[in-house]
Protein backbone atom coordinates (compact mmCIF):
# COMPACT_ATOMS: atom_id res chain seq x y z
CA UNK A 1 0.00 0.00 0.00
CA UNK A 2 2.88 2.30 -0.70
CA UNK A 3 1.76 5.84 -1.34
CA UNK A 4 -1.81 5.25 -0.14
CA UNK A 5 -2.79 6.62 3.23
CA UNK A 6 -5.82 5.01 4.91
CA UNK A 7 -7.65 7.02 7.56
CA UNK A 8 -10.73 5.77 9.36
CA UNK A 9 -13.89 7.79 8.76
CA UNK A 10 -15.97 9.08 11.66
CA UNK A 11 -18.59 6.56 12.75
CA UNK A 12 -21.96 7.03 11.12
CA UNK A 13 -25.42 6.10 12.24
CA UNK A 14 -26.64 3.03 10.34
CA UNK A 15 -29.11 3.73 7.55
CA UNK A 16 -31.90 1.20 7.53
CA UNK A 17 -32.49 -0.07 3.98
CA UNK A 18 -36.01 -0.04 2.63
CA UNK A 19 -38.14 -2.77 1.17
CA UNK A 20 -38.42 -2.18 -2.58
CA UNK A 21 -42.09 -1.82 -3.38
CA UNK A 22 -43.41 -3.08 -6.70
CA UNK A 23 -47.19 -2.70 -6.69
CA UNK A 24 -49.04 -4.85 -9.27
CA UNK A 25 -51.40 -3.32 -11.82
CA UNK A 26 -54.34 -4.19 -9.53
CA UNK A 27 -53.89 -5.22 -5.88
CA UNK A 28 -56.27 -8.16 -5.55
CA UNK A 29 -56.37 -8.24 -1.70
CA UNK A 30 -57.51 -4.59 -1.65
CA UNK A 31 -60.25 -5.39 -4.16
CA UNK A 32 -61.26 -8.43 -2.07
CA UNK A 33 -61.35 -6.27 1.09
CA UNK A 34 -63.63 -3.80 -0.68
CA UNK A 35 -66.00 -6.60 -1.79
CA UNK A 36 -65.96 -8.24 1.66
CA UNK A 37 -66.66 -4.91 3.41
CA UNK A 38 -69.50 -4.19 0.98
CA UNK A 39 -70.97 -7.65 1.58
CA UNK A 40 -70.67 -7.33 5.37
CA UNK A 41 -72.30 -3.89 5.29
CA UNK A 42 -75.12 -5.20 3.10
CA UNK A 43 -75.68 -8.15 5.41
CA UNK A 44 -75.79 -5.89 8.50
CA UNK A 45 -78.20 -3.54 6.72
CA UNK A 46 -80.53 -6.46 5.90
CA UNK A 47 -80.48 -7.59 9.53
CA UNK A 48 -81.24 -4.06 10.75
CA UNK A 49 -83.99 -3.16 8.27
CA UNK A 50 -85.82 -6.49 8.65
CA UNK A 51 -85.31 -6.28 12.43
CA UNK A 52 -83.68 -9.72 12.48
CA UNK A 53 -81.02 -8.55 14.90
CA UNK A 54 -80.62 -5.91 17.57
CA UNK A 55 -78.72 -2.67 16.84
CA UNK A 56 -76.22 -3.94 19.43
CA UNK A 57 -75.32 -6.58 16.83
CA UNK A 58 -75.72 -4.67 13.56
CA UNK A 59 -73.90 -1.49 14.58
CA UNK A 60 -70.57 -3.29 15.32
CA UNK A 61 -70.94 -5.12 12.00
CA UNK A 62 -71.43 -1.81 10.18
CA UNK A 63 -68.42 -0.30 11.99
CA UNK A 64 -66.26 -3.24 10.90
CA UNK A 65 -67.46 -2.90 7.30
CA UNK A 66 -66.79 0.85 7.28
CA UNK A 67 -63.36 0.33 8.80
CA UNK A 68 -62.57 -2.03 5.93
CA UNK A 69 -63.68 0.70 3.52
CA UNK A 70 -61.40 3.13 5.37
CA UNK A 71 -58.40 0.86 4.68
CA UNK A 72 -59.40 0.60 1.01
CA UNK A 73 -59.82 4.37 0.58
CA UNK A 74 -56.54 5.00 2.41
CA UNK A 75 -54.64 2.64 0.09
CA UNK A 76 -56.27 4.26 -2.94
CA UNK A 77 -55.26 7.69 -1.66
CA UNK A 78 -51.62 6.53 -1.64
CA UNK A 79 -51.97 4.93 -5.10
CA UNK A 80 -51.37 1.58 -3.37
CA UNK A 81 -54.41 -0.27 -4.76
CA UNK A 82 -52.52 -0.79 -8.03
CA UNK A 83 -50.36 0.96 -10.61
CA UNK A 84 -53.43 1.81 -12.71
CA UNK A 85 -54.42 5.37 -11.80
CA UNK A 86 -58.07 5.15 -12.81
CA UNK A 87 -58.53 2.01 -10.69
CA UNK A 88 -57.31 3.84 -7.57
CA UNK A 89 -59.56 6.80 -8.39
CA UNK A 90 -62.69 4.71 -8.99
CA UNK A 91 -62.23 2.41 -6.01
CA UNK A 92 -61.42 5.36 -3.73
CA UNK A 93 -64.56 7.21 -4.83
CA UNK A 94 -66.70 4.12 -4.22
CA UNK A 95 -65.30 3.60 -0.72
CA UNK A 96 -65.32 7.21 0.51
CA UNK A 97 -69.12 7.70 0.96
CA UNK A 98 -69.07 4.89 3.52
CA UNK A 99 -66.56 6.90 5.58
CA UNK A 100 -68.08 10.37 5.44
CA UNK A 101 -71.09 12.13 4.02
CA UNK A 102 -69.18 15.37 3.60
CA UNK A 103 -65.81 14.88 1.93
CA UNK A 104 -65.02 13.78 -1.64
CA UNK A 105 -62.21 11.31 -2.29
CA UNK A 106 -59.86 13.64 -4.26
CA UNK A 107 -60.13 16.34 -1.59
CA UNK A 108 -59.51 13.85 1.22
CA UNK A 109 -56.56 12.39 -0.67
CA UNK A 110 -55.04 15.84 -1.13
CA UNK A 111 -55.34 16.68 2.58
CA UNK A 112 -53.85 13.36 3.68
CA UNK A 113 -50.90 13.52 1.27
CA UNK A 114 -50.30 17.15 2.24
CA UNK A 115 -50.18 15.97 5.84
CA UNK A 116 -47.48 13.43 4.88
CA UNK A 117 -45.48 16.05 2.99
CA UNK A 118 -45.60 18.62 5.77
CA UNK A 119 -45.08 16.29 8.73
CA UNK A 120 -42.70 13.77 7.16
CA UNK A 121 -42.34 10.46 8.97
CA UNK A 122 -44.60 11.49 11.86
CA UNK A 123 -47.83 12.31 10.05
CA UNK A 124 -50.08 12.07 13.11
CA UNK A 125 -52.94 14.56 13.06
CA UNK A 126 -52.13 17.11 15.81
CA UNK A 127 -55.81 17.92 16.26
CA UNK A 128 -56.47 14.34 17.38
CA UNK A 129 -53.79 14.50 20.08
CA UNK A 130 -54.30 17.86 21.76
CA UNK A 131 -55.43 18.21 25.32
CA UNK A 132 -57.72 18.43 27.25
CA UNK A 133 -58.20 14.70 26.96
CA UNK A 134 -61.96 14.82 27.54
CA UNK A 135 -62.41 16.66 24.23
CA UNK A 136 -60.61 14.01 22.17
CA UNK A 137 -63.58 11.65 21.62
CA UNK A 138 -65.68 14.58 20.37
CA UNK A 139 -62.93 15.61 17.97
CA UNK A 140 -62.55 12.03 16.72
CA UNK A 141 -66.28 11.60 16.13
CA UNK A 142 -66.43 14.75 13.96
CA UNK A 143 -63.04 14.37 12.33
CA UNK A 144 -64.44 14.81 8.82
CA UNK A 145 -65.81 18.27 9.70
CA UNK A 146 -62.24 19.44 10.38
CA UNK A 147 -61.12 18.05 7.01
CA UNK A 148 -63.94 19.82 5.17
CA UNK A 149 -63.19 23.13 6.89
CA UNK A 150 -59.48 22.81 6.13
CA UNK A 151 -60.13 22.03 2.47
CA UNK A 152 -62.57 24.90 1.97
CA UNK A 153 -59.85 27.32 3.08
CA UNK A 154 -57.60 26.05 0.26
CA UNK A 155 -60.03 25.85 -2.65
CA UNK A 156 -58.42 28.86 -4.36
CA UNK A 157 -55.20 26.90 -4.87
CA UNK A 158 -56.76 23.58 -5.94
CA UNK A 159 -57.78 22.40 -9.46
CA UNK A 160 -61.28 23.48 -10.47
CA UNK A 161 -62.47 19.93 -11.21
CA UNK A 162 -61.41 18.76 -7.74
CA UNK A 163 -63.13 21.70 -6.04
CA UNK A 164 -66.31 21.14 -8.07
CA UNK A 165 -66.43 17.48 -7.05
CA UNK A 166 -65.85 18.38 -3.40
CA UNK A 167 -68.63 20.98 -3.41
CA UNK A 168 -70.92 18.60 -5.29
CA UNK A 169 -70.43 15.87 -2.69
CA UNK A 170 -70.98 18.41 0.07
CA UNK A 171 -74.42 19.10 -1.39
CA UNK A 172 -75.44 15.75 -2.89
CA UNK A 173 -74.82 13.30 -0.06
CA UNK A 174 -76.21 15.42 2.82
CA UNK A 175 -79.16 16.29 0.57
CA UNK A 176 -79.84 12.60 -0.02
CA UNK A 177 -79.68 11.90 3.70
CA UNK A 178 -82.10 14.75 4.38
CA UNK A 179 -84.51 13.27 1.83
CA UNK A 180 -84.32 9.87 3.56
CA UNK A 181 -85.11 11.49 6.91
CA UNK A 182 -88.02 13.39 5.34
CA UNK A 183 -89.59 10.08 4.23
CA UNK A 184 -89.76 8.92 7.85
CA UNK A 185 -86.73 6.61 7.87
CA UNK A 186 -84.55 8.72 10.15
CA UNK A 187 -84.12 6.01 12.80
CA UNK A 188 -83.05 3.43 10.24
CA UNK A 189 -80.57 5.94 8.78
CA UNK A 190 -79.06 6.57 12.21
CA UNK A 191 -78.67 2.85 12.98
CA UNK A 192 -77.45 1.78 9.55
CA UNK A 193 -75.26 4.72 8.54
CA UNK A 194 -74.82 7.78 10.71
CA UNK A 195 -74.02 6.23 14.10
CA UNK A 196 -71.69 3.47 12.75
CA UNK A 197 -69.90 6.07 10.64
CA UNK A 198 -69.25 8.34 13.64
CA UNK A 199 -67.99 5.37 15.67
CA UNK A 200 -65.71 4.30 12.80
CA UNK A 201 -64.21 7.80 12.56
CA UNK A 202 -63.52 7.76 16.30
CA UNK A 203 -61.97 4.29 16.06
CA UNK A 204 -59.69 5.26 13.15
CA UNK A 205 -58.53 8.46 14.89
CA UNK A 206 -57.78 6.52 18.06
CA UNK A 207 -56.03 3.67 16.23
CA UNK A 208 -53.88 5.72 13.86
CA UNK A 209 -53.23 8.90 15.86
CA UNK A 210 -53.63 8.48 19.62
CA UNK A 211 -52.69 4.80 20.11
CA UNK A 212 -49.33 4.84 18.20
CA UNK A 213 -48.17 7.84 20.23
CA UNK A 214 -48.59 5.80 23.42
CA UNK A 215 -46.78 2.65 22.23
CA UNK A 216 -43.14 1.83 23.06
CA UNK A 217 -40.75 3.20 20.45
CA UNK A 218 -39.87 -0.22 19.00
CA UNK A 219 -43.42 -1.66 19.09
CA UNK A 220 -45.09 -2.81 15.89
CA UNK A 221 -47.96 -0.62 14.69
CA UNK A 222 -49.78 0.05 11.44
CA UNK A 223 -48.84 3.71 11.75
CA UNK A 224 -45.13 2.96 12.23
CA UNK A 225 -44.89 0.82 9.11
CA UNK A 226 -47.08 3.20 7.10
CA UNK A 227 -44.84 6.14 7.99
CA UNK A 228 -41.91 4.26 6.49
CA UNK A 229 -43.74 2.75 3.51
CA UNK A 230 -46.68 5.04 2.61
CA UNK A 231 -47.53 3.32 -0.69
CA UNK A 232 -47.26 -0.26 0.56
CA UNK A 233 -50.57 -2.18 0.30
CA UNK A 234 -52.06 -2.97 3.70
CA UNK A 235 -51.56 -6.74 3.48
CA UNK A 236 -47.76 -6.39 3.12
CA UNK A 237 -47.19 -4.49 6.38
CA UNK A 238 -46.14 -7.58 8.32
CA UNK A 239 -43.68 -8.44 5.55
CA UNK A 240 -42.20 -4.94 5.72
CA UNK A 241 -41.81 -5.20 9.49
CA UNK A 242 -39.97 -8.52 9.14
CA UNK A 243 -37.70 -7.03 6.46
CA UNK A 244 -36.80 -4.10 8.72
CA UNK A 245 -36.08 -6.36 11.67
CA UNK A 246 -33.84 -8.65 9.62
CA UNK A 247 -32.01 -5.65 8.13
CA UNK A 248 -31.43 -4.01 11.50
CA UNK A 249 -31.05 -6.69 14.22
CA UNK A 250 -31.21 -5.54 17.81
CA UNK A 251 -27.80 -5.34 19.45
CA UNK A 252 -26.34 -3.81 22.58
CA UNK A 253 -24.15 -1.40 20.59
CA UNK A 254 -23.94 -0.49 16.91
CA UNK A 255 -21.07 -2.05 14.98
CA UNK A 256 -18.15 0.15 14.09
CA UNK A 257 -18.11 1.53 10.56
CA UNK A 258 -15.63 -0.38 8.29
CA UNK A 259 -15.31 2.57 5.88
CA UNK A 260 -11.94 4.32 5.60
CA UNK A 261 -10.72 7.30 3.63
CA UNK A 262 -8.02 6.65 1.03
CA UNK A 263 -5.63 9.28 -0.28
CA UNK A 264 -6.09 9.32 -4.07
CA UNK A 265 -4.26 11.47 -6.67
CA UNK A 266 -6.27 13.78 -8.90
CA UNK A 267 -5.76 12.37 -12.41
CA UNK A 268 -7.41 15.16 -14.36
CA UNK A 269 -9.46 18.34 -14.09
CA UNK A 270 -11.89 19.01 -16.92
CA UNK A 271 -13.78 22.32 -17.16
CA UNK A 272 -17.52 21.75 -17.62
CA UNK A 273 -18.81 25.35 -17.50
CA UNK A 274 -17.43 28.66 -16.33
CA UNK A 275 -17.91 27.68 -12.68
CA UNK A 276 -17.94 23.87 -12.76
CA UNK A 277 -15.26 21.23 -13.21
CA UNK A 278 -15.07 17.48 -13.37
CA UNK A 279 -12.52 15.97 -10.99
CA UNK A 280 -11.18 12.54 -11.94
CA UNK A 281 -9.21 10.31 -9.58
CA UNK A 282 -6.62 7.64 -10.26
CA UNK A 283 -7.58 4.54 -8.29
CA UNK A 284 -4.71 2.09 -7.65
CA UNK A 285 -5.20 -1.48 -8.85
CA UNK A 286 -5.47 -2.91 -5.33
CA UNK A 287 -8.32 -0.49 -4.53
CA UNK A 288 -10.32 -0.98 -7.74
CA UNK A 289 -12.76 -3.42 -6.17
CA UNK A 290 -13.33 -1.20 -3.14
CA UNK A 291 -14.05 1.80 -5.36
CA UNK A 292 -16.46 0.06 -7.72
CA UNK A 293 -19.73 1.98 -7.77
CA UNK A 294 -23.34 1.66 -8.81
CA UNK A 295 -24.59 4.57 -10.94
CA UNK A 296 -26.19 7.11 -8.61
CA UNK A 297 -23.89 6.53 -5.64
CA UNK A 298 -21.66 9.20 -4.08
CA UNK A 299 -18.24 9.59 -2.53
CA UNK A 300 -17.11 11.84 0.31
CA UNK A 301 -14.08 14.05 -0.34
CA UNK A 302 -11.95 15.42 2.48
CA UNK A 303 -9.24 18.08 2.42
CA UNK A 304 -7.50 20.54 4.72
CA UNK A 305 -8.54 24.04 3.63
CA UNK A 306 -6.89 27.04 5.29
CA UNK A 307 -5.87 24.89 8.23
CA UNK A 308 -9.30 23.33 8.75
CA UNK A 309 -10.46 19.85 7.78
CA UNK A 310 -13.50 19.98 5.50
CA UNK A 311 -15.38 17.11 3.89
CA UNK A 312 -18.26 16.98 1.47
CA UNK A 313 -20.31 14.43 -0.47
CA UNK A 314 -20.38 14.43 -4.29
CA UNK A 315 -22.25 12.18 -6.69
CA UNK A 316 -20.17 9.98 -8.98
CA UNK A 317 -20.79 11.40 -12.46
CA UNK A 318 -18.96 8.85 -14.58
CA UNK A 319 -20.78 6.64 -17.09
CA UNK A 320 -17.76 4.32 -17.22
CA UNK A 321 -15.66 2.65 -14.55
CA UNK A 322 -13.57 5.76 -13.88
CA UNK A 323 -14.07 7.63 -10.63
CA UNK A 324 -15.16 11.18 -11.48
CA UNK A 325 -17.30 13.80 -9.75
CA UNK A 326 -18.80 17.06 -11.01
CA UNK A 327 -18.32 20.13 -8.80
CA UNK A 328 -20.00 23.50 -9.25
CA UNK A 329 -18.66 26.51 -7.40
CA UNK A 330 -21.16 28.26 -5.15
CA UNK A 331 -20.39 31.49 -3.28
CA UNK A 332 -19.49 30.61 0.28
CA UNK A 333 -18.91 26.95 -0.54
CA UNK A 334 -15.45 26.21 0.83
CA UNK A 335 -14.98 22.76 -0.68
CA UNK A 336 -16.45 23.67 -4.08
CA UNK A 337 -14.27 26.80 -4.27
CA UNK A 338 -11.23 24.75 -3.31
CA UNK A 339 -11.91 22.06 -5.93
CA UNK A 340 -12.73 24.48 -8.77
CA UNK A 341 -9.94 27.03 -8.21
CA UNK A 342 -7.07 25.57 -6.18
CA UNK A 343 -6.78 21.85 -6.85
CA UNK A 344 -4.36 20.78 -9.55
CA UNK A 345 -3.64 17.49 -11.28
CA UNK A 346 -1.47 15.16 -9.15
CA UNK A 347 -2.75 16.75 -5.89
CA UNK A 348 -4.07 14.18 -3.43
CA UNK A 349 -7.46 14.17 -1.67
CA UNK A 350 -8.91 11.82 0.92
CA UNK A 351 -11.80 9.89 -0.64
CA UNK A 352 -14.33 7.63 1.04
CA UNK A 353 -15.38 4.63 -1.14
CA UNK A 354 -18.72 4.93 -2.97
CA UNK A 355 -21.95 4.40 -1.05
CA UNK A 356 -25.59 5.46 -1.10
CA UNK A 357 -29.00 4.13 -2.08
CA UNK A 358 -29.89 6.66 -4.79
CA UNK A 359 -29.71 3.86 -7.34
CA UNK A 360 -32.06 2.74 -10.06
CA UNK A 361 -33.47 -0.79 -10.15
CA UNK A 362 -34.79 -2.56 -13.25
CA UNK A 363 -37.37 -0.30 -14.88
CA UNK A 364 -39.05 -0.17 -18.27
CA UNK A 365 -39.92 3.53 -18.35
CA UNK A 366 -38.08 6.20 -16.35
CA UNK A 367 -38.65 9.94 -15.97
CA UNK A 368 -35.85 12.01 -14.41
CA UNK A 369 -36.05 15.65 -13.33
CA UNK A 370 -32.69 17.35 -12.73
CA UNK A 371 -31.46 20.91 -12.32
CA UNK A 372 -27.92 22.22 -12.70
CA UNK A 373 -25.30 19.97 -11.16
CA UNK A 374 -28.12 17.60 -10.18
CA UNK A 375 -27.46 15.94 -13.55
CA UNK A 376 -24.28 14.39 -12.08
CA UNK A 377 -25.85 11.22 -10.60
CA UNK A 378 -28.74 11.13 -13.08
CA UNK A 379 -26.59 10.95 -16.23
CA UNK A 380 -24.86 7.64 -15.36
CA UNK A 381 -28.12 6.19 -14.02
CA UNK A 382 -29.95 6.79 -17.31
CA UNK A 383 -26.98 5.66 -19.40
CA UNK A 384 -26.67 2.42 -17.44
CA UNK A 385 -30.42 1.70 -17.55
CA UNK A 386 -30.63 2.21 -21.31
CA UNK A 387 -27.43 0.26 -22.02
CA UNK A 388 -28.36 -2.78 -19.94
CA UNK A 389 -32.04 -3.03 -20.93
CA UNK A 390 -32.87 -2.78 -24.66
CA UNK A 391 -36.55 -2.25 -23.82
CA UNK A 392 -35.97 0.64 -21.39
CA UNK A 393 -37.19 4.14 -22.22
CA UNK A 394 -36.25 7.39 -20.44
CA UNK A 395 -37.25 11.06 -20.44
CA UNK A 396 -35.11 13.73 -18.79
CA UNK A 397 -36.48 17.16 -17.81
CA UNK A 398 -33.34 19.26 -17.32
CA UNK A 399 -33.48 22.81 -15.88
CA UNK A 400 -30.62 25.31 -16.28
CA UNK A 401 -30.16 29.05 -16.47
CA UNK A 402 -28.66 28.97 -19.98
CA UNK A 403 -26.76 26.78 -22.40
CA UNK A 404 -23.46 28.11 -21.07
CA UNK A 405 -24.40 26.86 -17.59
CA UNK A 406 -25.56 23.41 -18.74
CA UNK A 407 -23.34 20.66 -17.35
CA UNK A 408 -22.74 17.62 -19.58
CA UNK A 409 -24.73 19.10 -22.48
CA UNK A 410 -22.48 17.34 -25.01
CA UNK A 411 -22.70 14.00 -23.23
CA UNK A 412 -26.49 14.24 -23.15
CA UNK A 413 -26.71 14.93 -26.87
CA UNK A 414 -24.39 11.97 -27.51
CA UNK A 415 -26.64 9.71 -25.39
CA UNK A 416 -29.71 10.91 -27.30
CA UNK A 417 -28.03 9.92 -30.57
CA UNK A 418 -26.73 6.63 -29.15
CA UNK A 419 -30.11 5.52 -27.82
CA UNK A 420 -32.10 7.01 -30.68
CA UNK A 421 -35.80 7.00 -29.88
CA UNK A 422 -35.31 5.63 -26.35
CA UNK A 423 -34.05 8.79 -24.61
CA UNK A 424 -35.81 12.16 -24.80
CA UNK A 425 -34.34 15.28 -23.20
CA UNK A 426 -36.44 18.38 -22.53
CA UNK A 427 -34.22 21.40 -21.75
CA UNK A 428 -35.75 24.27 -19.76
CA UNK A 429 -33.77 27.53 -19.79
CA UNK A 430 -34.79 30.03 -17.13
CA UNK A 431 -32.87 32.82 -18.89
CA UNK A 432 -35.19 33.53 -21.81
CA UNK A 433 -32.44 35.64 -23.43
CA UNK A 434 -30.24 32.56 -23.74
CA UNK A 435 -28.69 32.78 -27.24
CA UNK A 436 -28.87 29.01 -27.60
CA UNK A 437 -32.66 29.25 -27.67
CA UNK A 438 -32.54 31.45 -30.78
CA UNK A 439 -29.42 30.48 -32.64
CA UNK A 440 -26.61 27.98 -32.81
CA UNK A 441 -28.85 25.10 -33.95
CA UNK A 442 -29.65 24.14 -37.49
CA UNK A 443 -33.04 25.25 -38.88
CA UNK A 444 -34.11 21.60 -39.17
CA UNK A 445 -33.38 21.07 -35.46
CA UNK A 446 -35.52 24.06 -34.52
CA UNK A 447 -38.39 22.88 -36.72
CA UNK A 448 -38.15 19.33 -35.38
CA UNK A 449 -38.19 20.64 -31.80
CA UNK A 450 -41.24 22.80 -32.50
CA UNK A 451 -43.09 19.83 -34.03
CA UNK A 452 -42.10 17.58 -31.10
CA UNK A 453 -40.40 15.07 -33.42
CA UNK A 454 -36.95 15.71 -31.99
CA UNK A 455 -35.61 13.68 -29.07
CA UNK A 456 -33.89 16.78 -27.65
CA UNK A 457 -36.05 19.88 -27.27
CA UNK A 458 -35.45 23.35 -25.83
CA UNK A 459 -37.98 25.44 -23.91
CA UNK A 460 -37.76 29.09 -22.94
CA UNK A 461 -38.62 29.63 -19.28
CA UNK A 462 -38.62 27.46 -16.16
CA UNK A 463 -40.25 24.11 -15.53
CA UNK A 464 -43.27 25.54 -13.73
CA UNK A 465 -46.42 23.88 -12.38
CA UNK A 466 -48.44 24.46 -15.57
CA UNK A 467 -45.80 22.90 -17.83
CA UNK A 468 -45.27 19.93 -15.55
CA UNK A 469 -49.02 19.40 -15.17
CA UNK A 470 -49.43 19.41 -18.96
CA UNK A 471 -46.73 16.74 -19.32
CA UNK A 472 -48.23 14.59 -16.56
CA UNK A 473 -51.68 14.82 -18.11
CA UNK A 474 -50.46 13.54 -21.48
CA UNK A 475 -47.14 12.07 -22.56
CA UNK A 476 -45.74 11.50 -19.05
CA UNK A 477 -48.94 10.29 -17.42
CA UNK A 478 -47.99 8.39 -14.23
CA UNK A 479 -49.79 5.26 -15.44
CA UNK A 480 -47.12 4.96 -18.14
CA UNK A 481 -44.10 5.46 -15.87
CA UNK A 482 -42.31 2.81 -13.77
CA UNK A 483 -39.75 5.00 -11.96
CA UNK A 484 -39.40 8.68 -11.07
CA UNK A 485 -36.02 10.30 -10.33
CA UNK A 486 -35.64 13.79 -8.87
CA UNK A 487 -32.31 15.52 -8.24
CA UNK A 488 -32.84 19.24 -7.88
CA UNK A 489 -32.84 22.13 -5.37
CA UNK A 490 -35.61 22.27 -2.81
CA UNK A 491 -37.90 24.65 -4.72
CA UNK A 492 -37.95 22.57 -7.91
CA UNK A 493 -38.06 19.24 -6.06
CA UNK A 494 -40.98 20.46 -3.94
CA UNK A 495 -42.89 21.59 -7.04
CA UNK A 496 -42.30 18.21 -8.72
CA UNK A 497 -43.35 16.19 -5.68
CA UNK A 498 -46.53 18.27 -5.24
CA UNK A 499 -47.55 17.81 -8.89
CA UNK A 500 -46.78 14.09 -8.80
CA UNK A 501 -48.85 13.73 -5.63
CA UNK A 502 -51.77 15.49 -7.34
CA UNK A 503 -51.47 12.93 -10.15
CA UNK A 504 -51.56 9.95 -7.80
CA UNK A 505 -47.83 9.26 -7.43
CA UNK A 506 -47.07 8.54 -3.74
CA UNK A 507 -44.11 10.21 -2.06
CA UNK A 508 -42.32 6.90 -1.52
CA UNK A 509 -42.67 6.11 -5.23
CA UNK A 510 -40.16 8.88 -6.06
CA UNK A 511 -36.43 8.18 -5.94
CA UNK A 512 -35.01 11.54 -4.97
CA UNK A 513 -31.83 13.26 -3.93
CA UNK A 514 -31.92 16.94 -3.17
CA UNK A 515 -29.62 19.84 -2.34
CA UNK A 516 -29.69 20.59 1.38
CA UNK A 517 -27.60 21.76 4.31
CA UNK A 518 -25.77 19.17 6.32
CA UNK A 519 -26.30 18.84 10.10
CA UNK A 520 -23.78 19.97 12.71
CA UNK A 521 -20.91 17.52 13.08
CA UNK A 522 -19.32 16.08 16.22
CA UNK A 523 -16.54 18.08 17.81
CA UNK A 524 -13.34 17.86 15.79
CA UNK A 525 -15.12 17.22 12.48
CA UNK A 526 -16.33 19.82 10.01
CA UNK A 527 -18.35 19.71 6.81
CA UNK A 528 -18.17 22.38 4.15
CA UNK A 529 -20.93 24.91 3.83
CA UNK A 530 -23.61 24.19 1.17
CA UNK A 531 -21.73 24.27 -2.12
CA UNK A 532 -23.61 22.46 -4.83
CA UNK A 533 -22.92 18.97 -3.55
CA UNK A 534 -25.65 16.90 -2.05
CA UNK A 535 -27.05 16.21 1.35
CA UNK A 536 -28.67 12.86 0.66
CA UNK A 537 -32.37 12.27 0.33
CA UNK A 538 -32.42 8.54 -0.14
CA UNK A 539 -34.82 6.35 -2.06
CA UNK A 540 -38.54 6.55 -1.45
CA UNK A 541 -38.36 10.15 -0.28
CA UNK A 542 -36.95 9.72 3.22
CA UNK A 543 -34.36 12.17 4.53
CA UNK A 544 -30.99 10.68 5.44
CA UNK A 545 -28.08 13.07 5.88
CA UNK A 546 -24.46 12.19 6.58
CA UNK A 547 -23.43 12.05 10.22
Amino acid sequence: MAGVQAVRAPAASPVLPRLRVRVPAVVVPTLVLFAASLALGGFATWLALDRLASPLVTIPLHVAAMFGMFVVAHDCGHHAAGRVTWFNDVLGRLATPFLTALCAFPAGRYLHLEQHRRAGESHLTPRNLRRPAWQLPLRWVFNDLWHVGTYLKRTAERPQAEVAEALGMLVLVPGTLAAVIATGHGWELVVVYLLPQRLMLALSAWWFDWFPRHLPEDAFSYHGVHSRYPSLPFYRYTEARRADRSACPVSASPPASPDVFHSLPVARLRPLTGDAVEVGFAVPEHLREEFEFTPGQHVVLRAVIDGEQVQRAYAVSSCSGELRVAVKQVPGGRMSTFLTTRVRASDRLDVLPPSGQFTLGPARTVVAIAAGVGIAPVLPMLSHALATSPRARATLLYVNRSGADTIYAGELSALVRRFEGRLRVEHFRTDERDPELRQGRAPFDRIASALAISDERYHSGPLDAARLRSLLDCRLHPAKIDEWLVCAPVDIAGLVRAQLADHGVPADGILSERFCDLPPQPEGERWAEPDGAFGMRLQFGTDRRFA
